[in-house]
């Protein structure tokens, strides 16, 4: 068997202390007010949609924005939806929604 000194065994494992919380803060995100983009993923999900509107929905747990991707190639202004919550989109003209997708947000806004 190996032995370490005991010099080293405590060495490794301060180590261990130091690099677990930085890759659990790297997963997190930036840090708020550093100006870094800031994207959760796919937390905007289409739920119903008629003429001139779409519902949607935030599977996330924090507040984003979101809108849809329209048939005629366009995309209505982003909507800020709560925390496992809805919210409607709008827009004149023709198309329907084909999708749903977060809108990218900055960490500082």
């Amino acid at each position: 068997m190996f032995r370490l000194p005991r010099a080293a065994g405590v060495l490794a494992a301060g180590a261990a202390l130091i690099v677990v919380p930085a890759h659990a803060a790297a997963a997190v995100g930036p840090a708020a007010g550093t100006g870094a983009p800031h994207v959760l993923g796919a937390c905007s999900e289409l739920i119903g949609q008629g003429p001139g509107w779409a519902s949607l929905r935030n599977d996330c747990g924090v507040e984003v924005s979101g809108s849809v991707q329209l048939t005629s190639g366009t995309s209505p202004q982003c909507v800020s939806i709560p925390a496992h919550g809805t919210s409607t989109v709008r827009w004149a003209g023709d198309g329907t929604a084909e999708y749903a997708y977060d809108c990218l947000t900055r960490g500082d806004e």
